[in-house]
């Protein structure tokens, strides 16, 4: 089926209406002032005056200039749901869009808004954070296995540009947060099996010791795989503390470890293969064993202090991680260490409220490839230690006139590459160094109804390339490449966001455009088979996203979100294969993706179906060959409150995945070589387990 171009501006104009009509029934369809939603056991996204960690200084929902949504997932949603991937915390939230790759040596696909697109593997271009500490690196790369979806409570999402906030890697930022204190103790333990060799066992606690509150949890996760060669195992265990010093101060604690000693990497398969066997693997994968083996762990702790018109807070992290990664091409071996702090102080004056902040960070990479012969070690190819350092400051001032609000911040950025090349034999020294810097600007104007907010908001963004790109020099001399620059991001929305208090709805909606210049291309010199890059080109990121979470009656809930995506190449400058990409839409964004979910309570059973629609979309830049579009429902059902002795909560639970057991390729890679692009999901697929709490 063909792909149609749809006309932007008149995207724009239509959704710009539609959210100026919401902000004017809006006023009229209120009457209690309240912007607080009622809680219900569904992932929801909420409004009410909830703080918004990722803008860095104090914001809440219901005032924050910038679409952002803050999710909390109810804890007979957390008990009853799989807890393989991120799609299940993530999904739904209006502009992310998380492919689950079934390929855990990779990881998810996920992009905010399209930025992040371009990645072969982890997370690029968007900032994520777990409890308080990054997974995004100085560099700007983010690696996601150490998180198990089944323990996280709480997420936070910037839907756009955050440099103004976080720096490198600003095209969105993803909080997540596995802190569960209760004011009881309490254990839980659960074991989950299905489809494809599925089991997995967890185990959290929480308990209060002089009125200082902390939680841990672990798990232990074993599948076979639905396809060849995509064996995955990992433990993971995580905890959260939360002592309270004095009357103004709190200290927090965070600790995460992973020990994943088998995770197969089934790579990328053909439309032909697709079709035909979709279980299967690359042969190239199997026949070099591609896996990863990973080693993770990090700490964090932060402090605040809290005075009568002002606070202080710093926060301090450390991480160490071990990765040995035979790939088709080459046996890689990462050992890094990383580690930093953040601090931020905010005033409240009479007439308005400032703030400032420092951030430091440093990584540190030794990195070692070896030739592949079958999945063993061969020749020695590359031995060099590659380090970033990054240094910030940054302010915000925001100053209401009455029911608007006019917010604006500034932050400044300095980042060091160096890479020292260990090797050097028979190639020139490849050791180098590059600087950058940023200046990343930011500034918005709200408008709050009492019960519903407007606003307009420009933001800013960039993306640094990475030592490997930066270290591979066309002209084949040693260093880094003194041309290349960081891609830059200038970002316009228009956004609302409140609650219909007389159809019990909350709605979030948002238009927007992005620009992206200097983009970073990946080329090949003829002969040569070497990836080079280079800075070229631009694209234009246009869309309209929307969320609504509707109570239809007591006990039955409907949370839909639909997204517009018109990502085009915008120059000239842009080949590939010597065909101008100008006017191709950017590969792996659909232009129109819905996501629903409905949830029934009847008595103690709770059933909760999901459904999730993908237009087709391009999966290369020349945009030549497509992943077809695709419909996938899960039916959920699980028994919430049995209680079989005093204090104790049985909950047993089962999922169907992909009822109608349709087939397709839930994610891709894009641009893959030799036409290897797609990335299969499993058809009908089960999984049932129990979760048995103990409360004291």
């Amino acid at each position: 089926m063909p792909l149609h171009p749809v006309k932007q501006p008149i995207i724009t104009y239509f959704a710009t209406f539609v959210l100026l009509s919401l902000s004017a029934i809006s006023s009229f369809a209120n009457s209690d002032g309240s912007l607080n939603t009622t809680t219900a056991d569904t992932l929801q996204v909420d409004l009410e005056e909830i703080r918004i960690e990722a803008a860095r200084l104090t914001e809440t929902s219901a005032s924050a200039p910038f679409a952002a949504s803050t999710v909390r997932i109810s804890e007979p949603r957390r008990i009853a749901a799989p807890g393989l991937t991120l799609t299940e915390p993530l999904r739904g939230i209006p502009g992310v869009w998380v492919n689950d790759r079934n390929n855990f040596a990779v990881g998810e696909r996920l992009s905010v808004r399209g930025m992040g697109w371009r990645a072969a593997f982890g997370v690029r271009g968007v900032n994520i954070l777990m409890d308080g500490v990054p997974l995004t690196m100085p560099d700007g790369q983010a690696i996601m296995s150490l998180i198990d979806p089944a323990f996280i409570k709480d997420v936070e999402v910037i839907r756009g540009p955050v440099s103004g906030f976080w720096g490198n890697a600003g095209g969105g930022a993803i909080l997540l947060s596995t802190a569960n204190f209760r004011a009881e103790p309490f254990t839980r333990v659960r074991a989950t099996a299905g489809s494809f060799g599925f089991n997995k066992q967890d185990l959290e606690t929480g308990f209060n010791i002089g009125g200082n509150s902390y939680m841990l949890y672990g798990s232990r996760l074993y599948q076979d795989g639905f396809r060849d060669h995509s064996r995955f195992e990992a433990w993971r265990l995580g905890g959260n503390a939360r002592i309270n010093l004095d009357e103004r101060s709190t200290l927090t604690l965070t600790g995460a470890f992973l020990e994943s000693p088998i995770s197969d990497n089934p790579g990328a398969l053909t439309a032909e293969e697709l079709a035909d066997t979709p279980s299967a693997a690359n042969p190239g994968s199997v026949n070099q064993n591609a896996r990863k083996i990973t080693r993770h762990g990090q700490f964090g702790a932060g402090y605040q202090l809290r005075f009568d018109n002002s606070e202080l807070n710093v926060q301090s992290w450390g991480l160490a991680r071990k990765l040995q990664n035979p790939l088709a091409f080459a046996w890689i071996q990462v050992d890094r260490l990383a580690g930093g702090f953040r601090s931020s102080y905010q005033q409240e004056m009479s007439d308005f409220t400032w703030g400032v902040g420092v951030d430091a960070a440093v990584q540190s990479d030794s990195r070692r490839n070896w030739a592949n012969e079958g999945g063993d070690q061969g020749e020695l190819r590359l031995d060099q230690q590659e380090d970033v350092y990054s240094l910030a400051g940054f302010s915000r001032i925001s100053i209401p006139f009455g029911d608007f609000t006019v917010s604006g911040g500034l932050r400044f950025d300095w980042l060091d590459f160096r890479n020292n090349d260990r090797f050097m034999t028979n190639i020139d020294d490849t050791s180098g160094d590059r600087q950058f810097l940023a200046l990343s600007p930011m500034v918005s104007l709200s408008y709050d109804f009492g019960n519903w907010l407007t606003f307009v908001n420009y933001s800013t963004g960039f993306e640094t390339p990475t030592t490997t790109e930066l270290v591979n020099r066309p002209d084949m001399t040693g260093g880094f490449n003194p041309d290349l620059d960081p891609e830059r991001t200038n970002g316009f929305e228009l956004g609302t966001r409140g609650r219909i208090s007389s159809l019990n709805m909350t709605v979030d909606a948002a238009v927007f455009t992005m620009q992206v210049r200097d983009l970073l291309q990946q080329f090949q010199i003829e002969d040569d088979g070497r990836d080079y890059y280079q800075n070229v080109g631009s694209t234009r990121h246009s869309g309209f996203e929307v969320f609504v979470d509707w109570q239809i009656i007591p006990n039955l809930d409907l949370v839909a979100s639909y997204g517009f995506s018109d990502f085009t190449f915008t120059s000239d400058e842009l080949t590939q294969n010597n065909e101008s990409l100008n006017g191709n839409r950017l590969p792996g964004i659909p232009q129109h993706r819905v996501n629903g979910a409905i949830q029934y309570r009847i008595s103690d059973l709770l059933l909760r179906g999901e459904g999730e629609f993908s237009d087709e979309y391009f999966v290369n830049s020349i945009n030549t060959a497509v992943n077809e579009s695709y419909t996938v429902f899960n039916l959920n059902a699980s028994w919430v409150d049995a209680r079989p002795f005093n204090g104790v909560l049985v909950t047993p639970f089962v999922q169907v995945n992909n009822i109608f057991d349709a087939s397709y390729a839930g994610s891709v890679v894009i641009n893959g070589f030799g036409g290897r692009f797609y990335e299969p999901a499993p058809g009908r697929n089960f999984m049932a387990g129990i979760n048995v709490t103990f409360n004291y």
